[in-house]
C-alpha cells in the first residue's frame, strides 16, 4: 500500500512551518511508548519495523499534493516549495518485531531535525497503533490455547481493507496459523483457510444435498459447518455423505450452542463412525476468555476460528500510544502535565531474558542486558531489511515460550514496570524542579 505525506494532522504541517519560519530547525529527539497498558493487559507486542521504514520513504510530496495544499490558502509559498524537495534524514531506533514491551519503554526514537521529526508523528502512530494492538490481544488467544490451531476469521468485521489485512499479519506474526483473508495469503505468504458459510447450506433445498455438492466439488478440502439447523444431525449428516461418496471427512465446524457439549458429541459420533481423524473446530464469537473456558472444561477441539472479537481487539480498541519530544538541540524536555508524566532524555532499555526485567536508562549509561532499541535508519536511508513474516512469528513463538506466567495471565493484572536508572530518576527531578520551582 502507497502512503502518503497527507496522512497526518494539520497540525504538524503548520507546526512544521512555524519551525522553518523562526529559525528553529536545530536536533531534536521524539519517543514513542505508553504510559499505561490496556485494560487486563499484562503487556504489549511490538510489531511495525516494515512499516517505519514505508513511513520514512514515503515521506514525498507529489505535484498534487503541492497542489492541494496551496488550495486551502493557509501556507506560505515558500514553504510549499520547501515541501516540494522535502526528504526525511534523520536515525530511527526501534524494537524488534515481536518484542514485548511494558510501560514507560520507548520502542521507537526518532532523531532529527525537529521539523522533520515532527512530521512523522502521525503517519508513525497511524501504522504502528493497529498492528501492535491486534498482535497483542492475537497473543493472549496464543496463551491460553493450550498448542491448539488458531485461525483469523475476522476480515468481515474489520474497520476496512487495510485493517483487515494488518490483523492477519499481526496474528500470524504472534502463532495464529492462518487467515481466511485471501488477499493477506497473497501478501504476506500466510497459509489461507476456509470452506462452507451458512448461507451455503441453505441454498439447497437439504443439508445433505447441500453437503453432497460441496464435498463433490472439494473432496480433499473436506471440512463442513454443521450447526445450520440441527448440529448433532448436521454431524451424523455430514457422516452419512462423506461414506455416500467415499470421502475422508477432515473435520467439521461448529459455529453456535453449546460448544463444549457439542464438541463432545462430536467426538463421539466421528470416532464411534470410524472418523477419528476428523478434527472438531469451533467458531462463532470467540476470543481468549472464551477459548480458555471451553478448553478448561475439557472440550476435545482441534482448532479455533476466531474474529471479531480479536480483529477489533473488541474489550480494548486502542493503544494509548504517544510520541513526546525528549530532547532539543542537546537540551531534555518534559512535560508536567497533571497525569501525563514522561521521563526527559534519550533512552535505552535493557532486558535480561532471564527474569523478563527491564531497565530503563539514558543513553549514556550502561547496564546490563540485551539493549532493546536498534538503528534501522540513519541519515534517513533504511540500514536494515525486515524478517519476513513467518521468521518473525518463529522468533516470537520461541520468546513466548519463555514468558513468565502471570505475564500470560488473562484475568489478572500485574504491575510489571521496567526499572528506572538512577540517571533517569536523577535528570527527571532536576528538570522537575526547575519548571515546577516557580
Amino acid at each position: 500500500m502507497n502512503l502518503s505525506p497527507l496522512v497526518t494532522d494539520l497540525y504538524q504541517l503548520t507546526m512544521m512551518c512555524a519551525y522553518l519560519n523562526s529559525g528553529k530547525t536545530g536536533e531534536a529527539a521524539f519517543e514513542l511508548f505508553v504510559r499505561e497498558l490496556p485494560k487486563n493487559r499484562n503487556f504489549l507486542v511490538f510489531l511495525g519495523r516494515e512499516e517505519i521504514l514505508k513511513v520514512v520513504e514515503s515521506l514525498r510530496f507529489t505535484p498534487d499534493d503541492i497542489d492541494y495544499l496551496n488550495s486551502l490558502k493557509l501556507f506560505p509559498d515558500w514553504f510549499l516549495d520547501y515541501l516540494k524537495e522535502f526528504e526525511f534524514t534523520g536515525t530511527v531506533y526501534a524494537f524488534k518485531d515481536g518484542e514485548l514491551f511494558f510501560p514507560y519503554e520507548p520502542v521507537v526514537r526518532v532523531e532529527a531535525p525537529i521539523h522533520q521529526a515532527q512530521l512523522l508523528e502521525t503517519l508513525l502512530m497511524n501504522q504502528l497503533h493497529p498492528l501492535v494492538l491486534i498482535a497483542s490481544k492475537a497473543a493472549r488467544v496464543v496463551a491460553v490455547s493450550r498448542g491448539k490451531t488458531v485461525v483469523d476469521f475476522s476480515l468481515r468485521r474489520t474497520h476496512g481493507t487495510d485493517a483487515g489485512l494488518k490483523v492477519a499479519k499481526a496474528s500470524y506474526a504472534v502463532g495464529f496459523a492462518g487467515t481466511s483473508n485471501v488477499l493477506a495469503g497473497k501478501l504476506y505468504s500466510v497459509p489461507v483457510v476456509g470452506t462452507v458459510a451458512h448461507s451455503f447450506i441453505m441454498a439447497f433445498r437439504s443439508e445433505k444435498e447441500a453437503f453432497r455438492a460441496y464435498l463433490e466439488t472439494f473432496p480433499s478440502h473436506s471440512v463442513l459447518i454443521v450447526d445450520t439447523y440441527d448440529p448433532v444431525r448436521g454431524i451424523k449428516r455430514a457422516i452419512e455423505v462423506a461414506k455416500e461418496l467415499g470421502v475422508e471427512l477432515k473435520g467439521v465446524r461448529i459455529d453456535s450452542g453449546d460448544l463444549v457439549e457439542l464438541s463432545k458429541l462430536a467426538r463421539e459420533i466421528l470416532d464411534r463412525e470410524g472418523f477419528r481423524s476428523a478434527k472438531i473446530i469451533l467458531s462463532g464469537g470467540l476470543d481468549e476468555y472464551k477459548i480458555d473456558q471451553v478448553l478448561s472444561a475439557g472440550a476435545p477441539v482441534d482448532a479455533f476460528g476466531v474474529g471479531t472479537k480479536v480483529g477489533t481487539s473488541s474489550d480494548a480498541p486502542y493503544v494509548d500510544f504517544v510520541y513526546k519530544l525528549v530532547e532539543v538541540e542537546g537540551r531534555p524536555i518534559m512535560k508536567t502535565s497533571t497525569g501525563k508524566k514522561m521521563y526527559p532524555g534519550r533512552k535505552q532499555v535493557y532486558r535480561d531474558y532471564s527474569t523478563w526485567k527491564d531497565r530503563l536508562t539514558l543513553v549514556t549509561e550502561s547496564s546490563p542486558g540485551e539493549p532493546l532499541l536498534e538503528k534501522i535508519v540513519i541519515n534517513g536511508s533504511p540500514v536494515i531489511s525486515p524478517l519476513s513474516l513467518s521468521r518473525i512469528r518463529e522468533r516470537f513463538i520461541e520468546l513466548f515460550s519463555r514468558v513468565p506466567a502471570p505475564l500470560k495471565n488473562i484475568y489478572t493484572q500485574v504491575n510489571w514496570l521496567p526499572e528506572v536508572s538512577e540517571g533517569v530518576l536523577k535528570l527527571y527531578k532536576q528538570l522537575e524542579e526547575e519548571l515546577l520551582g516557580g
